[in-house]
């Protein structure tokens, strides 16, 4: 495989990574007491949001043509940097 499948499959993978954490975070909301819900269930909405943003510059990605694709392997770069954070940010608040 060339750098750009590398990088396509790897990206594929933390992605699906990520999504597996975020239905667990979801599960896990349900024992949260009230008044932290809410912050709780926000910062689940932002990582959604986060999560398909990341998904439509991987799918743009995956189909660009040659010329496109540096650019748009910078926002899946971009995205991605963000999806973490945001998946972070949870993994800290489902901890305590």
């Amino acid at each position: 495989m060339g750098i750009r499948e590398d990088y396509q499959a790897l990206m594929e993978k933390q992605l699906n990574e990520w999504k597996t954490q975020a239905e667990r975070f979801k599960a896990g909301v349900e024992p949260i007491e009230a008044q932290a819900k809410a912050q709780y269930e926000k910062n689940l909405e932002m990582l959604h949001t986060k999560q398909e943003e990341a998904w439509q510059n991987f799918y743009k990605l995956k189909s660009a043509n040659e010329s496109a694709w540096a650019q748009l392997k910078a926002h899946m770069d971009k995205a991605g940097e963000e999806l973490k954070d945001a998946v972070e940010r949870m993994t800290t608040i489902f901890k305590k």
